[in-house]
């Protein structure tokens, strides 16, 4: 029983853990995403770039992201001049995200490995608390993620702020949307925007997991009945 208890708490962190972190993944490197908002917010004006030009940086900013690419010295037609798109500030504060992206993915993959060896362990040799672990590891994020939602509703620059002062120890995120390209392609309506959507994922997935526990929750019942 006691390790029965152990892997449904393995459960419990890993498998948010690995839906969250996924849904990251899968939103922030959407290309039509990013159009469908530079769109929205009409960025074209707002940088001096056009469309074409704005996906062609975009794509590399994301494949730099990915670990493809080895620097952003990227250069494209900005106000109808050809000149470098970001400067050294915009340049250092991608290295940390990209360096929190390699993190992420390394505690994704990791948890993941971990999540599968938890339910396998629960499916061989625990099955009847398998159901009940699920629907646990689904309630307990969707709480959170729901008082989460309201507060980021309220006051998204707030949290958002928080986000970056938590995971960053410098202040080169601080842009100026005067100058900084980078910061006039990714405004903070953009990051609202792509933040809700992670959530929206993240809800329905939770709940498609919700059902499933209950499902099994409900044959482990029948079967003791």
């Amino acid at each position: 029983m006691k390790r029965s208890i152990l892997f449904i708490i393995i459960c419990l962190i890993s498998l948010p853990t690995v839906l969250l972190l996924t849904n990251v993944e899968i939103t922030a490197f959407n290309l039509d995403f990013y159009e469908k908002k530079y769109r929205e917010y009409n960025i074209e004006e707002v940088t001096g770039i056009n469309m074409t030009n704005l996906m062609y940086v975009t794509n590399e900013m994301l494949e730099y992201l990915k670990g493809n690419r080895d620097d952003l010295i990227i250069f494209t037609e900005v106000n109808g001049r050809v000149e470098q798109v970001f400067e050294e500030r915009e340049i250092l504060h991608m290295i940390d995200v990209k360096d929190l992206f390699s993190k992420g993915y390394i505690i994704r993959n990791s948890m993941a490995i971990i999540l599968l060896i938890a339910l396998g362990f629960l499916l061989v040799y625990h099955n009847d608390t398998l159901g009940k672990a699920i629907i646990i590891s689904s309630v307990w994020p969707m709480l959170f993620m729901g008082i989460l939602g309201i507060l980021v509703y309220v006051d998204f620059n707030r949290y958002f702020n928080y986000f970056h002062e938590i995971f960053f120890d410098n202040d080169l995120w601080l842009l100026d949307p005067n100058t900084d390209i980078l910061i006039q392609m990714l405004p903070l309506e953009f990051f609202s925007s792509i933040a809700y959507r992670i959530l929206s994922l993240f809800a329905v997935e939770l709940i498609l997991f919700l059902v499933l526990g209950i499902v099994l929750n409900k044959k482990k019942l029948k079967r003791l009945s």
